[in-house]
């Protein structure tokens, strides 16, 4: 390359990198494509999922991922429908959790939209059906 330019992987690529490295349960290689200063919204309530709403920065995230992997186990997490348009990338995911404390089930489908740069996860929104959601963890637990 002339001028010193560095070459990033696409946005889609950091994304699917970032999806597999979550679907095969490491958070750390996971964390690793986020940017340091990244945001993740979980729209759910954190009134019952702790970390549910807005974290900042890339320990926080990655705490929050630590607490998900602690209260569920990932049965089933499909990404599919990946499009992107630039630095946005959009996909839907199939999922089956276990709740631990419960045993009971949570399954559906849920979007994410995420936006790149230089290779980094800078922002992720999950969206959920947020009432399915929240009155399952009324049900089963949450904080």
């Amino acid at each position: 390359m002339h001028g010193g330019a560095v070459a990033f992987p696409s946005s889609e690529d950091t994304v699917r990198q970032a999806l597999k490295a979550w679907a095969a349960g490491d958070v750390d290689r996971t964390v690793r494509y986020l940017a340091e200063d990244a945001v993740y919204a979980l729209h759910i309530s954190e009134d019952l999922l702790p970390f549910g709403g807005e974290t900042v920065g890339r320990a926080n995230i990655e705490t929050a991922f630590r607490q998900m992997r602690d209260q569920f186990d990932y049965l089933v997490f499909r990404p599919h429908n990946i499009s992107s348009d630039g630095n946005a990338v959009r996909l839907s995911v199939e999922h089956m959790y276990r709740h631990r404390a419960s045993g009971a089930m949570l399954t559906g489908n849920f979007r994410l939209v995420m936006q790149v740069s230089h290779g980094k996860i800078t922002r992720c929104e999950e969206y959920h059906d947020r009432a399915m959601v929240e009155t399952f963890m009324r049900l089963f637990g949450g904080k």
